[in-house]
C-alpha cells in the first residue's frame, strides 16, 4: 500500500450527511475509511492534514459541459484534455464531455485512455453526453446558423457515434417530436444509455408519451423547452410533476431564476436534481467571440448570448461561464438549503443518474479518492481526484 493520507475537518460531507468533526482516510487512489474522528482510528504512520473548519466533501461531478475559454471539448483532444485540468479549479472531479460530433465523442474516449494509462491531471472523463445533433430546431428568427449542426435521428447516424465512441456514451439528449426520435430512443435504451428531453417547442402530451419510450432526463430544465403554464403544462410541467424523470438544473440565478430553481428542488427533491454548467466560455473577458459552428457570441458581465441577441428573447443563451462551485453555492447561500443538500446535488445525485455511483459520487470505503476541499462561501481549496491533487488553491 503506497502512502496513507488521512483528512480532518470540523465539517466533513459524505454525500448525504454531514459529519462533525469527521476524517476521510485514503490510500492507492480508493477511500478507506470515513467517520467520526472519536471513532475512526488513523493507521499508523499516516501522513495528517487538518483543514479546520473548511469543508470536506465528494468531488463534484458534472454531466453536462462543453468546454471553457470558447475551446469546446467537441473540437479537439486537446481542448478536451484541457477543460479536464481548467474544471478543477471548481471542484469538479468527473465530466461527461457534452458534445454533438462523431470526432467529439471520439475525442472523449481517447481522453479516457490516455488518463487511465498516464494518470489524472485533472477531472476524471467517465463517458460523453451527446448535446444533438439530434434535436429539433430553434427556429430563431434570422439565425438559421443556430440549427446548422443538426440532423434527423436515425439509429443507423447513432451507431456511427456509440461505434466511435467504443460504447462509453452515457447520455444522449433527443428532441421528442422529431421523426424517428422514439425509434431511437428505444434503440439507445436498450444499450443502457440514459436518454434526455432537450429543446423541443413539444407539449405536455407529448413529453408523457416520450416517457413511455423510454425518456427519462431533462436536460437544463426549464431552459429551451415549453414552459409551466396552468391551462399549458409544458415539458417542464411534466418533468416537474413526474417521478420518472430526472432533471438537470444550471445554478447560476441566470439561466434560471431562484424562485425558479426552488420550486424545482421542492418538486424533484435533491436526488432527482444535478446541479450541471453546461461550460463554455468560463475564463474569458468580456467580448466577442465565435463559436466553431460560425455563430457569433457575446460575453458581458458573466452571461453568453448570441451577439445581437434581445435579452428578453428565449433560447438566446449560449452555455454559461461559471464552474460549479457556484451553482452550489447558490443552492446553499441563495436559496437557504443545507450545504449537505447543495453539495448531494452535485455528487452523489448525477453520480446515480449516469450510474457512476459503484464508484464515484460519495466518501464511502472502497469507493475512488475523488475529494474536494472549499469554505464556507465554497471557495475552493483543493481538488483531488483517484487521490491524487490536481488542484491547489
Amino acid at each position: 500500500m503506497s502512502k496513507v493520507i488521512a483528512l480532518k475537518s470540523k465539517r466533513v460531507i459524505d454525500g448525504y450527511r454531514m459529519i462533525h468533526d469527521g476524517i476521510v482516510i485514503y490510500a492507492d487512489g480508493k477511500i478507506q475509511a470515513v467517520g467520526s474522528q472519536k471513532t475512526t482510528p488513523i493507521p499508523e504512520g499516516a501522513e495528517v492534514i487538518d483543514h479546520g473548519d473548511n469543508v470536506i466533501a465528494p468531488g463534484f461531478i458534472d454531466i453536462h459541459i462543453h468546454g471553457y475559454k470558447g475551446l469546446r471539448a467537441n473540437v479537439s483532444l486537446e481542448y478536451t484534455m484541457g477543460l479536464a485540468e481548467f474544471i478543477t479549479r471548481g471542484g469538479t472531479t468527473s465530466f461527461l464531455p457534452t458534445v454533438d460530433t462523431v470526432a467529439g465523442v471520439g475525442y472523449a474516449y481517447e481522453a479516457m485512455q490516455i488518463q487511465q494509462k498516464e494518470g489524472y491531471k485533472g477531472a476524471a472523463i467517465p463517458g460523453s453526453h451527446m448535446e444533438g445533433p439530434f434535436l429539433s430546431p430553434k427556429n430563431l428568427p434570422g439565425r438559421p446558423e443556430a440549427d446548422s449542426t443538426l440532423l434527423p435521428p436515425s439509429i443507423e447516424l447513432f451507431d456511427q457515434f456509440w461505434e466511435a465512441s467504443h460504447g462509453t456514451i452515457k447520455m444522449v439528449d433527443i428532441g421528442i417530436d422529431r421523426p424517428g426520435a422514439f425509434e431511437l430512443t428505444r434503440y439507445m435504451r436498450d444499450k443502457g444509455i440514459v436518454v434526455s428531453i432537450a429543446h423541443s417547442k413539444s407539449g405536455y402530451d407529448l413529453m408523457m408519451e416520450a416517457m413511455e419510450h423510454g425518456v427519462t432526463h431533462a436536460t437544463h430544465l426549464y431552459n429551451v423547452m415549453t414552459g409551466l403554464h396552468h391551462r399549458r403544462p409544458g415539458i417542464t410541467g411534466a418533468c416537474l410533476s413526474n417521478d420518472m424523470i430526472d432533471c438537470e438544473l444550471i445554478c447560476d440565478t441566470i439561466h434560471v431564476h431562484p424562485a425558479a430553481m426552488e420550486i424545482a428542488i421542492r418538486c424533484k427533491g435533491y436526488d432527482r436534481i444535478a446541479i450541471i454548467t453546461d461550460l463554455t466560455m468560463a475564463g474569458l473577458e468580456d467580448g466577442d467571440y465565435v463559436r466553431p459552428d460560425g455563430v457569433l457570441l457575446e460575453v458581458k458581465d458573466g452571461i453568453c448570448r448570441m451577439k445581437g441577441a434581445d435579452p428578453n428573447q428565449d433560447n438566446t443563451m449560449s452555455g454559461s461561464c461559471f464552474l460549479q462551485n457556484v451553482g452550489v453555492r447558490s443552492v446553499y447561500k441563495v436559496l437557504g438549503h443545507p450545504l449537505e443538500a447543495a453539495v448531494r446535488m452535485a455528487t452523489i445525485s448525477p453520480a446515480k443518474m449516469m450510474g457512476l455511483d459503484s464508484f464515484t459520487g460519495s466518501l464511502e470505503v472502497g469507493k475512488d479518492a475523488d475529494i474536494v476541499v472549499f469554505d464556507d462561501d465554497v471557495n475552493i481549496l483543493e481538488t483531488i481526484v483517484k487521490g491524487t491533487t490536481v488542484y491547489k488553491a
